[in-house]
């Protein structure tokens, strides 16, 4: 372990009697510290006043610290989508997706930032009825794809023509006030925006609809395909047209479309990654009198394909030769042979992948429909449950949100590759290739929107901004510095609790999960019971910095864990399954951190991640390397959780690191 320099406290030329002025105090004690703030922002086309939380850091310069995710943690094309991509500095609040995945994961697997941990209370908004008096004309599929055909050879988005308004109100649309309409692309896009607010069309920002290959594949022309195909045609409309705006009218693209209805505006990104992703090819048709015939062909499959053997290699997943051989020949054709994958992995393969989590599970998806072993037990996977993971040989993996995922992160060689947690231990007490679903309980939540408002003023370095600080109300706390290596973890032990919906198979049987430890000798099974949250501590500079008396804390050696129980009855007592009350009584707040120190092998990390799932209490994970005690601590009072585990992380060596599937391809 290696820590930096550090200082002392008081600094030359000060005594504990002096008492510090402002600007002294901001130089000594706040330079390089890391500052948590929070920002409200108002929802668009909420039925009812309606604001969404988010968080930010900075350091007491005013720059803005970017929270740097795990490396390969999330498919950076795929999972976020930023509305404002001129912004200098990215924000959680400027993703199409909420919470934002760009803030998602955190740099240690199993963790997540703490923007994350504060976004993720926002819930979506309830959205207003819209009352339009705009109809739509009856429209045949042929005609549908006849001008679908022909929008996508128009490249020129910023380009208006008295055609397109010709179809649009002439053969698309009919509107009783198109007169007034004329020529005002602000108004057309109000117009399409009210008529894509209907409940009849897709929702694409409900995951079960992001699948988008069920409507397009195999030459599918039912009711779903042809409405699908419809709103397909609108959305590109209406996406044409704000590119209009964004470049006549001075308006940012991803201001407009972040001013449309939430439903709307997954229409409009579906458009546009369906056109960057897929083209329409005339098909030459032997009878002339059946009209035009087109069909789709993939733009980026073999980017696609890349990708997936990028995760897979990431992940060490064991078939490795097998899943590249099937690639490879896949991609020497330019069609996807839809009758070798599933949906998901037609989905991946094409493209046509939305912001959000699913693509997860899609390329999870690509890698099980390449291999040879009978996917019949891995049937659970085909839907989105966070608290769920799976066998494959000789490997477990977890998604990243479940609370298996976050204990097991902590081991050695685990990875957090596009919101997978692997390849970690596995179980004698689940068949070589197995899904499960995981029994858990819900923990206390810590953190509500009232306390969002406070986050800085709870965590100031200077404790409270009065004007004058007395070198003795600050002090300067250093962790331990001996490592312990008296502690392995054993085996992971699942029983199946009971069947869920009262049919036979795996995908409907929850597991309770226990880790089995060796403590100084001793065997001691922890089980997981708890989905709490494990939050990346930020990176400080310019560190040890010293710490305001009134943030209090309790360290401790990773060996002496198990004899902690006050944590637990203080800060985790709430009845669990009956809501939090707003009693604060029953949400005490938090007057002491308790930090544990877990140098040393991985396993005493594990530990601690497992002994916070067994009692329910979220913790604040910092490399030390990285962020000092303090900071540590602060961060820890700003999400209001009453633990902090402090571990000497080893990074990752490049040279370690199976090639990327580029360099594989290039050799062929």
């Amino acid at each position: 372990m290696t820590i930096k320099d550090l200082m002392v406290w008081p600094p030359g030329g000060f005594t504990t009697q002096v008492v510090l002025t402002f600007d002294e105090a901001m130089y000594l004690i706040c330079c390089g510290a890391v500052l948590f703030r929070s920002v409200s922002v108002p929802a668009h086309h909420a039925a009812h006043l309606h604001a969404h939380f988010h968080s930010f850091l900075e350091l007491s310069n005013g720059h803005r610290i970017r929270e740097a995710g795990f490396p390969m943690a999330m498919l950076d094309d795929y999972m976020s989508f930023p509305l404002d991509e001129a912004l200098d500095e990215p924000a959680p609040w400027n993703t199409l997706e909420q919470p934002s995945m760009t803030f998602c994961f955190g740099r240690y697997p199993g963790t997540m930032t703490f923007s994350r941990y504060v976004s993720r209370l926002n819930r979506p908004a309830a959205s207003l009825k819209c009352t339009s008096m705009i109809l739509l004309r009856e429209l045949g599929v042929s005609r549908i794809f006849d001008r679908l055909h022909y929008l996508q050879d128009q490249r020129n988005y910023a380009v208006a023509s008295e055609e397109e308004r010709n179809f649009l109100y002439g053969e698309l649309l009919m509107d009783p006030e198109s007169d007034i309409r004329n020529g005002n692309t602000v108004r057309d896009i109000d117009v399409l925006s009210d008529l894509l607010s209907s409940e009849i069309w897709i929702d694409f920002s409900d995951p079960g609809e992001q699948i988008v290959a069920q409507y397009h594949v195999n030459g599918r022309c039912g009711a779903s395909a042809e409405l699908f195909f419809h709103q397909l045609l609108l959305s590109t409309e209406l996406a044409r047209r704000i590119e209009l705006c964004a470049t006549y009218a001075g308006h940012s693209s991803g201001h407009l479309l972040s001013a449309l209805p939430r439903r709307v505006a997954w229409g409009v990104r579906m458009s546009v990654r369906f056109f960057q992703n897929l083209a329409f090819e005339e098909v030459q048709q032997t009878d002339p009198t059946n009209g035009r015939s087109y069909s789709l062909v993939p733009q980026n499959k073999y980017a696609q394909i890349e990708t997936v053997l990028d995760v897979g290699y990431s992940l060490k997943w064991p078939t490795m030769p097998q899943i590249e051989a099937k690639m490879m020949a896949e991609s020497a054709g330019q069609a996807i042979q839809c009758l070798q994958w599933t949906m998901p992995s037609v989905t991946f393969l094409t493209g046509i992948v939305m912001p959000g989590p699913m693509a997860s599970w899609m390329v999870l998806s690509c890698l099980l429909d390449c291999d040879h072993e009978d996917r019949t037990a891995l049937y659970g996977l085909k839907e989105l449950r966070p608290q769920s993971g799976f066998q494959y040989l000789s490997n477990t993996y977890w998604y990243w949100e479940s609370m298996v995922g976050k204990v097991l992160g902590a081991m050695q060689g685990s990875k957090c590759v596009a919101g997978w947690i692997g390849p970690c231990i596995s179980t004698p007490d689940l068949e070589r290739v197995e899904y499960v679903r995981i029994h858990h309980e819900r923990a206390p939540e810590r953190i509500r929107e009232k306390h969002v408002k406070t986050v800085a003023a709870r965590s100031e370095p200077l404790g409270t901004l009065n004007g004058s600080y007395p070198v003795s109300d600050f002090h300067l706390p250093l962790p331990y510095s001996s490592t312990l290596d008296c502690i392995r973890v054993e085996k992971l032990a699942l029983v199946p609790l009971y069947n869920l919906s009262g049919c036979d198979g795996p995908q409907n049987v929850e597991h309770k999960i226990a880790v089995q430890f060796a403590v100084n000798g001793r065997s001691i099974p922890v089980r997981l019971r708890y989905d709490v949250s494990f939050i990346a501590a930020a990176a400080c500079s310019a560190g040890p910095h010293v710490l305001f008396y009134n943030y209090t804390y309790k360290q401790i050696q990773i060996d002496q864990l198990l004899y902690i129980t006050e944590w637990a009855e203080r800060f985790a007592k709430n009845p669990i399954g009956q809501g939090v009350s707003s009693d604060e009584e029953n949400d005490p707040d938090i007057d002491k951190v308790l930090v544990i120190v877990a140098y040393g092998a991985a396993d005493n990390a594990v530990l601690a991640r497992a002994w916070c799932v067994h009692l329910g209490l979220s913790a604040v994970v910092a490399d030390i390397n990285r962020t000092c005690l303090a900071c540590t601590i602060r961060e820890a009072y700003a999400a209001r959780v009453a633990v902090a585990i402090i571990s000497d992380f080893k990074e990752v060596d490049d040279e370690e690191q199976v090639p990327r599937a580029s360099a594989r391809f290039a050799k062929r």
